[in-house]
């Protein structure tokens, strides 16, 4: 179970900073600044906390999994703080999807009630 866990934690930070790569080369090429700015903002903060609150998540799983293994201390916090800034733009990505969720809803509610006004005007002609 452990090196399961120490597995899904490496595909979380390699699919982490593929996305980032994406997402920041594209941006820069679309001249979109803001967007890979806050990108790198987001890495240097999830960074930051795992040196505030000395996290190891890498060293952890090793030591669990194989005894005596560890990787630098640094290195290992610099790759949890990766893993923690792709957190938040899971959170960000499944907050947005459903605000769009509730806007397409919306819409299909007007367009919904805009269809039912017209069939029963329609509904009128024929009564008349």
């Amino acid at each position: 179970m452990k090196m399961i866990a120490l597995i899904i934690m490496v595909a979380v930070l390699l699919e982490g900073l593929v996305e980032y790569a994406k997402t920041i080369m594209h941006m820069v090429e679309e001249q979109e600044y803001k967007t890979a700015i806050t990108q790198g903002i987001t890495i240097v903060v999830g960074v930051l906390f795992a040196f505030i609150f000395h996290l190891h998540l890498f060293n952890s799983a090793l030591s669990e999994v194989y005894e005596g293994l560890l990787i630098n201390p640094t290195v290992d916090q610099i790759l949890t703080g990766i893993i923690i800034s792709r957190g938040s733009n899971y959170a960000s990505d499944f907050i947005s999807r459903l605000t769009r969720k509730d806007e397409a809803e919306e819409e299909d509610t007007d367009e919904y009630e805009d269809g039912d006004e017209e069939g029963d005007e329609e509904g009128d002609d024929d009564d008349e």
